[in-house]
């Protein structure tokens, strides 16, 4: 084979896999950033709980990368999927929001992406509401798996109206036995709580 049917057969392959590559980046499948951080929180009420994820994402790289990704939701007969997420970018120092991050439903999965300049990080807040009959609740961690790494460090907190926290599948030792705490955090199983009302 001569040099340039080479090139241009290395061509033709290259185009063909990029679009490939690309929807791989879109939806998360081939991290390039570093999800580091996370800080959930948790309210519990009689029928439903209301999730505020606070999630930090590092570019390690020395360009700007955009980071494609999805945010799994449980969703089952007791756990329907929530009519609406909120997705926004958080300021680091007061935690206020700077703006509204697009997203896709797909399934009714949300879809969004995050650009990162070249080695810094990004504060990512998500926020959704999900009718929980039974009482109990799902928040997915092993998710964190796909990323390939542990998080530094992650912070879960249960907040109660007019309910009173039965049990959660990871020991809650935090002030007033609400919370829990970990570093270099690999989740191997999901945050799962059951209450009854108070």
């Amino acid at each position: 084979m001569t040099a340039h049917r080479a090139a241009r057969g290395t061509a033709c392959v290259l185009a063909a896999a990029v679009p490939g590559w690309c929807c791989l980046l879109l939806f998360g499948v081939l991290p390039t950033a570093r999800f580091t951080r996370e800080r959930i929180e948790v309210t519990v009420r009689p029928s439903s709980i209301e999730v505020e994820g606070l999630y930090v994402y590092a570019n390690p790289w020395p360009i700007p990368v955009t980071q494609g990704l999805k945010y799994p939701i449980l969703s089952d007969e007791p756990h329907p999927l929530p009519d609406s997420v909120l997705v926004t970018e958080a300021d680091p120092g007061t935690g206020e929001d700077l703006r509204v991050i697009p997203t896709l439903r797909l399934g009714g999965t949300p879809y969004y992406s995050v650009t990162l300049p070249a080695r810094a990080s990004r504060h990512i807040r998500v926020r959704y509401s999900q009718r929980a009959r039974g009482g109990s609740g799902v928040y997915l961690l092993s998710t964190t798996g796909a990323w390939r790494r542990p998080l530094e460090s992650g912070e879960y907190l249960l907040k109660t109206v007019g309910v009173r926290i039965t049990s959660s599948s990871y020991p809650l030792d935090g002030p007033g036995a609400s919370s829990f705490a970990r570093r270099s955090f690999m989740p191997d199983k999901e945050w799962e709580f059951t209450w009854i009302e108070s």
